[in-house]
């Protein structure tokens, strides 16, 4: 939380509870009040959403919080929200939150950065149509977790496994490594042992549909390579 004053810094320092938490946890459960607006110092979580539901996939690396939304509306939460691993969350009670929303500017800075962020991904999913594809799905899940404004603590490796991005995704393993494995044959990532570097973020914005201008732009004509599957993670 970069920019709060000292006064504010020492009352998020003084509250904030830091927990651990096992893979396979649930953290916030739907249903239950939303009492702490969530952060992740190191770990992975999934906001977990019912199958019916067709909104995207919404995984938050190192550096992003939710919540504020719901907390913002006073609901309770709508999804679960596990740790795909071993993970350290910060819980800032909803007090404080409140708190420093009316009075630091830095803070509202941040939020108001964060909520655009959000609604322009969102627009952009929608432009894009709800892609079908496995290779977008991965595309689209990966440009979020690398978002800097949403995740500014992954910076251009991020640590994920073949198996969390498909829990994320709601694909196969398999799939995921195909479409890794193409993504990776187009110049836009590197795979590297245990996670994924990113090469060419704007290429993997067209990819996935979200150019910029909002009008999707997918590679064509290049056709999935039967690469070999690696065991990378």
């Amino acid at each position: 939380m970069s920019g709060l004053d000292d006064t504010d810094l020492q009352q998020v320092q003084r509250e904030l509870q830091i927990q651990s938490f096992e893979p396979g946890s649930v953290i916030c459960r739907a249903g239950e009040p939303t009492r702490h607006w969530v952060g992740v110092f190191s770990g992975l979580l999934l906001v977990r959403r019912a199958a019916e539901r067709s909104a995207p996939p919404v995984a938050v690396a190192p550096g992003g919080w939710l919540g504020e939304d719901t907390l913002a509306r006073f609901e309770p939460w709508a999804d679960d929200v596990v740790a795909l691993r071993k993970s350290h969350v910060g819980l800032l009670p909803a007090t404080t939150y409140f708190r420093l929303r009316e009075r630091s500017l830095a803070f509202n800075h941040m939020l108001l950065a964060r909520l655009e962020q959000r609604m322009r991904m969102c627009l952009q999913y929608a432009q894009a149509g709800r892609p079908g594809g496995a290779d977008e799905r991965v595309a689209q899940a990966l440009l979020g977790l690398f978002d800097p404004v949403l995740h500014p603590a992954v910076g251009q490796t991020l640590r994920v496994t073949q198996e969390e991005l498909a829990e994320i995704c709601r694909l196969s393993r398999q799939r995921v490594n195909q479409a890794l494995q193409r993504l990776g044959s187009l110049g836009m990532l590197r795979l590297r042992y245990g996670g994924v570097e990113l090469v060419a973020p704007e290429a993997l914005r067209q990819f996935a549909g979200h150019a910029i201008n909002g009008v999707a732009q997918h590679a064509a004509g290049a056709a999935a390579p039967q690469a070999r599957e690696q065991h990378w993670a």
